[in-house]
This record gives structure tokens, C-alpha cells and sequence, in this order.
């Protein structure tokens, strides 16, 4: 079953749970379409120092933290790595969650996730409420969760230590392994 748009306009911390172990698909450019399990990632919320939207919008790259929950938020990270991010919440409210891994192939980092995936920055804004390109499948068991803090944010003072990072706990397909 395909998400729709109330669940990601509940909590942002219930959706980001609720989204490990759920399946991301993806229709590739052939028509063949891939599902693969969501086993990691980063939730970031707009008073996070961590967060593209802290401080407001203030650049067309963070735009689409400030749509309505169900849409993709793909940004380019360091000029090489196009990075998914699932946007959580109401309009105006910006949240997301960057998707860190997947139980699928060479996917165990945001960047490789997208290589593989073929996902660039032309599915920005993409409504994955729609079931064409890019869509999430509500996960068919809970897993066993871990939270720690989340990678590379050290910038963020005191907020890189938020337990915002969250892992399927017996996956082998996380990128790095929680503290």
C-alpha cells in the first residue's frame, strides 16, 4: 500500500519510525521497478541547527523542506552526491528525513542510494503520494530499532548529538554501525 499524505503529515519523529522498514520503490528509466526496504535514516526538524531549514527559507535549494509532507527533497551534497530526503509535516513546517540506507545492492550510503537508484536532482519536489517514479510502501512488519546521532553533522553544536539517526538493528546494510 501506498503512503499517502496523512502519514506524513503526522508527527515527524512517528513518521521517521515508522518509515524504517518500509519500502522504497523506485520505476527506473526501463520500467523495471525496484523495492527495497528502508533500513536507516536521519531525521532533521527546522529548529535543528542540523536542518537545510534552519534559519528560514533562505535558498531555492531548501525549498522543498517547505511543502506538505510526501514529497522528495533531493539536494546535491559537496558538488558530487545527490542526497533523498522525505518531507514530513504540514506546508510551512519544515522536516525531513534523509534517507541513509536501503536493504538493496550497493545502497548502504545517501549517495550510493541514489547512484544506484539513478535519483537526481530532477525528482525534486516529487509527490511520492502518486505512486509514478518514486513512492513509499508501508512496511509489512516493525523491525527492531536503534537510534544514535547522525553522521556528519558536526557543525551543528549541540544538536549533532540529537538521537535523530535510526537503523533496522540487524541489518548488514546500514552505513555505519551505531555506538
Amino acid at each position: 500500500m501506498i503512503l499517502q499524505r496523512d502519514f506524513y503529515l503526522q508527527s515527524p519523529m512517528d513518521a521517521a519510525h515508522e518509515l524504517v522498514g518500509a519500502w522504497l520503490c523506485r520505476q527506473m528509466p526501463d520500467g523495471k521497478v525496484i523495492r527495497a526496504r528502508i533500513c536507516e535514516l536521519e531525521l532533521y526538524l527546522d529548529n535543528d541547527r542540523a536542518c537545510h531549514a534552519f534559519g528560514g527559507r533562505c535558498t531555492p535549494r531548501n525549498d522543498a523542506m517547505f511543502m506538505s509532507g510526501g514529497h522528495a527533497y533531493v539536494y546535491l551534497c559537496y558538488g558530487l552526491h545527490n542526497m533523498l530526503n522525505i518531507v514530513l509535516g504540514p506546508a510551512g513546517t519544515p522536516a525531513a528525513v534523509l534517507i541513509r540506507a536501503l536493504e538493496y545492492d550497493d545502497c548502504n550510503g545517501p549517495g550510493k542510494l541514489c547512484k544506484t537508484l539513478n535519483i537526481t536532482r530532477d525528482d525534486n519536489k516529487l509527490d511520492l503520494t502518486v505512486g509514478k517514479k518514486i513512492w513509499i510502501e508501508k512496511r509489512d512488519k516493525t523491525p527492531i530499532i536503534k537510534s544514535g546521532t547522525r553522521i556528519g553533522v558536526d557543525y551543528a553544536g549541540t544538536d549533532a548529538g540529537l538521537p535523530y539517526r535510526f537503523i533496522i538493528a540487524d541489518s548488514p546494510y546500514i552505513s555505519k554501525p551505531i555506538k
